[in-house]
């Protein structure tokens, strides 16, 4: 077998147009559980974040989710989001790398070009693969005033 055959795109079961190389990137990060810093291009926008797997995204998402909840609400809830909701982030067998949609960012932080946006604090950010026009390695730093 030959090595370029690894390099060729995924086949894509939804037919949605996105950057297999980008897809290839998430796949990666989502299998091997690292981070990477990423700067990515959007029609709203550039933003800069750390890619992270989405079970870690996912346990973000859910921890911040919970604080609006009473210890008892919460303990139900968590369970219902790891389980039903969120589940099929943390089970293996359920991951298909010709499949990825989303890529999941911490610390995401949208330039404009009049500066940030809404301000210098980062976020946990979710978007859409096909919504990504193109993307470097590397995060974006604010000019210090």
């Amino acid at each position: 077998m030959d090595d370029t055959e690894n390099l060729q795109p995924p086949e894509l079961a939804d037919n949605v147009d996105r950057d297999w190389l980008l897809q290839n990137l998430v796949s990666n990060v989502n299998d091997l559980k690292f981070n990477q810093g990423i700067t990515l291009w959007t029609n709203t926008g550039v933003i800069s974040g750390v890619l992270i797997p989405a079970s870690k995204y996912c346990d973000l998402y859910i921890e911040d989710f919970l604080r609006r909840f009473t210890p008892e609400a919460a303990a139900k809830t968590e369970a219902f989001m790891r389980g039903d909701l969120l589940g099929r982030y943390y089970n293996e067998s359920d991951k298909d790398s010709g499949n990825i949609a989303f890529i999941h960012l911490f610390d995401a932080k949208l330039f404009m070009p009049n500066g940030f946006m809404p301000s210098n604090e980062g976020v946990l950010w979710r978007g859409r693969l096909s919504q990504v026009t193109g993307f470097s390695l590397g995060t974006l730093q604010k000019r210090p005033e």
